[in-house]
Parts: structure tokens; sequence; C-alpha cells
């Protein structure tokens, strides 16, 4: 699709003739969107069209100049990325043998609660030895107690009938011998 735009007023037609600073021209100028070039119609002299003036489109020019310190700029810029990309990989690797050494240091740690959670597993065993050992012997000593005690009721219970046949006794010699 080709748009043809007329000259409107004599400001934009002085302003091509102050680009081609000879020649006349009338007629169209012709812009194809699809590749941004434009076609002339109309009719030109000779001078006119050995001076082609630029006609802007709806893109901007540059010169070569502005180009290069464009690129310029932005190859600065790439390189302070760049800069900034390698301190960032020292850093990860300064971070990553970082992390390598406390792994290194977990898992020395991980051994060592291995360790003591073995100890102390044999201790509870060692523990429950002794409380069960220590409980039988309690046991046993209770039963002993539980023994003695039964003795010493059957014991107090001969003691109780000894200090009846007494009692009863001395009842019978202080009738027998009445008042000396």
């Amino acid at each position: 699709m080709k748009e043809k735009i007329p000259f409107y007023n004599e400001k934009e037609f002085h302003y091509m003739m102050k680009k081609t600073k000879k020649g006349t021209f009338s007629g169209w100028y012709i812009i194809n969107p699809e590749n941004n070039s434009v076609e002339f119609s109309g009719s030109f002299n000779r001078q006119f069209k050995l001076n082609k003036p630029v006609i802007p489109v709806n893109t901007e020019y540059v010169t070569r100049k502005e180009f290069n310190e464009y690129k310029d700029s932005n190859d600065q810029r790439l390189t302070k990325i760049e800069n900034k990309v390698d301190k960032l990989e020292i850093k990860v690797d300064k971070l990553e043998k970082k992390v390598d050494k406390l792994e290194v240091k977990v898992d020395k740690l991980v051994e060592t609660v291995n360790a003591q959670g073995e100890d102390l597993n044999n201790f509870k065993v060692e523990v429950r030895g002794t409380l069960q050992s220590q409980g039988e012997t309690l046991q046993l000593i209770l039963q002993t107690l539980q023994g003695m005690s039964k003795r010493l009721d059957s014991v107090e219970g001969r003691l109780d009938s000894m200090d009846g046949r007494l009692d009863s006794m001395e009842t019978r010699l202080d009738k027998i011998d009445p008042l000396k």
C-alpha cells in the first residue's frame, strides 16, 4: 500500500528547497511503509534530480558519527556489564567453595551426631540393664524384708503369748505366796 502525500504548504516546499539548494519540484512524493522507501511522482527540473532531497519517513535517520557514538556507548555499557558479570562469577565461585567447605563440616557434624546417638543408645541400654538389675535387687530386698516382717510378726506373737504366760505365772506366784 502506497500513500500519496502532497506538499500542503509553502513551508514544507521551502524546506525541500533548502535541502536541494537549487531546482524546483511540483508533484507528490510517495511513501512505501513496507520498506520505508520514498518514490517521487511529478515533474522535476534537471538540477533537482541531481540533488535529490532526503525526505523524512516515519523512521529516524542518524549520521555515521551519531551511530558510532551510540555504538561506543553501548560497547562501554556492555563492557561494564561484562565486568560486573565477571565479578559476580568470581563471587559465585567463592560462595561455591564456602558451600563445599560447609558441606564437609555438616557431614562431620552428622557423623558426630550419629556417633553420639549410638553412644546414647548404648548408655540407655546400660541404664536399663542397671535399672533392671537394681530393680531385681530391690525386689529381692523387698522379699527378704517381707520375710523378716513375717518372722518378726511371729516372734511378736510368741512374745505376746510369753508375756501372757508370764502374767499368769506372776498371778499364780502371787496367789501361792501371799504376803510375805
